[in-house]
């Protein structure tokens, strides 16, 4: 019986041993991944905005569409590509009034408070087109997809915020080229993060993730 049990014991005893070694490789594989992916966590939170900001060089265009949304920062932008000579015409989007002007019993839209941002930055009113059309981005390529084919427009700048580029180019580009319009994409900076950074603020954690996820909606239905 004693040696029996010896016997069994041996037995037992490699097969504990197999066990711990394999748990300790992958114990020591899980930390070195753990390792590299701290070491590279900066070079790939890069990355996953970079890949967002798809953003085409600028040049002087028949038309500049801005997109609803970030008034103040797209507002803006528009002004500034106009004082650099890019555009003759601005044509300004979004149908929805923003809560805070709404809660106020001001019934002005995103496009109006964007067109406005514009003027009082420098852009003449009398080259500037309000279009209170579009809730989505989807919407608002339709509504400026006439509007541009009504111009006899070839070439067209889209100005939103530099995060939302590569879903806007997705929305855009393939439906313009198809009536011969040439999309330029064309990014507003965020005045409440960077986006080289965007890690280090929560309006940045927020944006980025968000985006993602409507990327990948667009992508699923459209």
């Amino acid at each position: 019986m004693g040696m029996g049990r010896s016997m069994e014991t041996q037995k037992v005893c490699p097969r504990w041993r197999r066990c711990l070694l394999r748990a300790g490789r992958w114990a020591l594989v899980l930390l070195l991944v753990a390792v590299l992916f701290w070491r590279l966590r900066i070079p790939m939170m890069e990355a996953l905005g970079d890949h967002l900001i798809s953003e085409d060089p600028v040049a002087h265009v028949d038309a500049v569409f801005v997109l609803g949304g970030s008034i103040l920062d797209r507002g803006k932008e528009g002004a500034r590509i106009y004082e650099r000579g890019f555009g003759d015409h601005f044509y300004f989007t979004g149908a929805p009034i923003p809560s805070a002007l709404e809660a106020l019993g001001i019934d002005s839209t995103e496009a109006e408070c964007t067109r406005t941002v514009a003027v009082e930055a420098g852009l003449p009113i009398g080259l500037t087109t309000v279009l209170n059309k579009g809730t989505s981005t989807f919407e608002e390529a339709e509504a400026l997809l006439s509007q541009a084919i009504a111009d006899n427009a070839d070439t067209v700048m889209i100005i939103s915020s530099r995060f939302h580029l590569r879903r806007v180019g997705f929305v855009f580009k393939d439906r313009f080229r198809k009536k011969g319009i040439t999309v330029l994409l064309h990014g507003a900076p965020c005045s409440t993060f960077e986006e080289e950074t965007w890690w280090k603020s929560e309006e940045g954690l927020i944006m980025l993730n968000n985006e993602y996820v409507k990327l990948a909606y667009y992508h699923l239905k459209y």
